[in-house]
């Protein structure tokens, strides 16, 4: 699963503005005053401003292998303690996985995240391959988008009745309970505005998801 595009809502337009180009290098491919596109490896990331409170999205990005540490010298983000004070960095032995993280100006959860079975990337950003869901019943929203959508369990995760993965190591649909703390912090999940495009490594279909609506096209 490829996320082509995520849409995602923010009262702290400018600031988001700064600190995506400024800290990460991200190029902007459009922007007006109530929104902006950057381009992230494979993926769009559009903020789109709002005048509501906003509780904190959870997005990772996919990362070379091996490349974490250098990630930490060259971008200078606010990374978080992970396993212990001091550590920056988590394993995940049962995804394959190593990850870092931080929060951007907004508190947005954004995740550094290198997967051995994600294959090779030549640039800094394989692109965004994970985006937070949250519901007051997760096994209720993994039956409907295993309903709706071409998506499956994701093999390397159990199901629980308030966490459950669905998707790839290139594109996962993280499931959370409304208030469980998201990984590493004291941040409760929160549902919001978030609209999700993804496809398939081929083309073969695109799907998009926004809140509750569904729309799937399938290309021929």
């Amino acid at each position: 699963m490829i996320i082509t595009h995520l849409e995602l809502e923010t009262n702290q337009l400018v600031s988001l503005h700064q600190f995506y180009t400024h800290q990460l290098g991200l190029a902007i491919l459009q922007q007006t005053a109530t929104q902006i596109t950057f381009q992230l490896g494979w993926s769009k990331l559009t903020f789109r401003q709002t005048n509501q409170p906003v509780a904190p999205y959870h997005f990772a990005i996919n990362i070379p292998l091996y490349s974490l540490e250098q990630y930490e010298l060259w971008y200078d983000v606010p990374y978080i303690d992970t396993v212990s004070p001091g550590c920056r960095i988590a394993n995940f032995p049962d995804w394959k996985a190593r990850a870092s993280y931080f929060r951007d100006p907004a508190g947005n959860l954004v995740e550094f995240i290198e997967r051995k079975d994600a294959g090779y990337t030549k640039g800094y950003f394989q692109g965004i391959s994970e985006i937070g869901l949250v519901a007051d019943d997760v096994t209720t929203l993994a039956a409907s988008l295993l309903d709706d959508y071409p998506v499956s369990l994701f093999a390397k995760s159990q199901p629980r009745t308030d966490f459950t993965v669905l998707g790839d190591d290139y594109g996962l649909f993280i499931l959370a309970q409304t208030n469980r703390p998201w990984l590493f912090t004291n941040i409760p999940a929160s549902s919001g505005y978030c609209r999700v495009e993804f496809t398939d490594q081929y083309g073969l279909w695109r799907s998009s998801y926004t809140n509750q609506a569904t729309q799937l096209e399938v290309v021929h």
